[in-house]
């Protein structure tokens, strides 16, 4: 038995580097064959005619690889038509068994593509209490898995590490074009804490080159600002050590529907590194987080104000907080609680 995996994009994807690729680097090593394929179906759309046909034919053979007893692996594969053309027509014909993962409201843009292939497959997992809620109208076998971290390599600051040195740094780390309109709920908070003469600095990792990110934070009067274009996102190490120069861990988001599905992951980033967070309590947050307890559960600007006033002044609190996020994350968000978890699925559906 074999598991084969198709994903949305390459490893420089947050959701396929998390939820494909180092999910089939961790289920191998528990003794699973697995193989990861390519094209992507990021990938098939992205390149023009006539070097599409190649990577549809590309993706015809690894269908035919695919034996009876194996499983398909689907993370999040609805964003390319032809792709999707292939996969419900493999499905019907040969009638394989399929797990299906996502873990944003893909709903909200592919309502058709998702709903067919939820309907379709053996098993959904979903990365939110949101998407497994929205997942079971559709599908009785749903089951949810948090998008999770290796422990290992997230290490956790030592307790001289907790001293603020300085500046007190709030980080924040994404696709910052992407969070344009969840970073400016951040824009009146700094100006408040620079009012109140709060030592700090914000650092944003994930720019990727945007003025319109950068012109936020740019004009705030007495800010101390730096940012980074960019990471190597597909080095495993790269985030935790970028986390590891903060002090506090910032996610801010709106309420909408697209963010009452999104999984939380940045906070669990955070988290797995001992950081104390302040999240906005919107969707998976309020499962992840307890207020007060792991981290901070903020919704207004006085809010947010008070809650990081209180980090940067306390360091037993941040201590306190970290380390109860940390085991969180130990016991719910990561590779070594839900790997297991996983391969239970599969088998049970062979």
């Amino acid at each position: 038995m074999e598991i084969h995996f198709f994903t949305k994009g390459d490893k420089n994807t947050g959701s396929s580097r998390q939820r494909a690729f180092w999910v089939a680097e961790k289920l191998s090593q528990v003794g699973l064959k697995v193989v990861v394929h390519s094209p992507s179906t990021e990938l098939i759309s992205s390149v023009k005619w006539p070097g599409k046909y190649n990577l549809i034919f590309q993706t015809i053979r690894n269908l035919f690889s695919i034996k009876k007893d194996d499983v398909v692996f689907l993370q999040r594969t609805v964003y390319n038509k032809y792709f999707f053309l292939l996969m419900v027509f493999y499905l019907i014909v040969f009638k394989r068994k399929v797990i299906f993962d996502f873990d944003d409201a893909i709903f909200i843009h592919s309502p058709f593509k998702t709903k067919i292939f939820v309907r379709m497959v053996d098993v959904v997992i979903t990365g939110s209490h949101y998407l497994e809620n929205w997942a079971r109208k559709y599908n009785r076998n749903v089951h949810l898995i948090p998008t999770s971290v290796d422990c290992q390599k997230y290490e956790t600051k030592s307790d001289q590490e907790y001293d603020i040195k300085g500046k007190a740094v709030l980080g924040w780390v994404g696709n910052g074009p992407a969070h344009y309109e969840n970073l400016s709920l951040l824009t009146e908070v700094f100006k408040s804490l620079v009012e109140k003469k709060v030592d700090f600095k914000f650092v944003l990792v994930g720019s990727l080159g945007s003025d319109k990110v950068l012109s936020l934070f740019k004009n705030i009067i007495g800010l101390e600002f730096e940012y980074i274009d960019s990471l190597d996102w597909s080095n495993p190490n790269a985030v935790p050590s970028i986390i590891r120069t903060f002090d506090i861990g910032l996610f801010p988001l709106e309420n909408n529907q697209w963010n009452l599905g999104k999984c939380s992951f940045k906070a669990v980033e955070y988290m797995a590194c001992g950081m104390p967070t302040v999240a906005s309590g919107v969707g998976e947050n309020n499962n992840l987080i307890q207020n007060g307890g792991n981290g901070f559960l903020v919704d207004t600007e006085e809010e947010w104000v008070k809650a990081i006033q209180k980090l940067v002044s306390g360091r037993e609190l941040r201590i306190k907080i970290g380390q109860a996020a940390r085991q969180t994350i130990l016991e719910r968000y990561s590779f070594e609680s839900n790997i297991p978890k996983i391969a239970q699925i599969i088998k049970s559906i062979l």
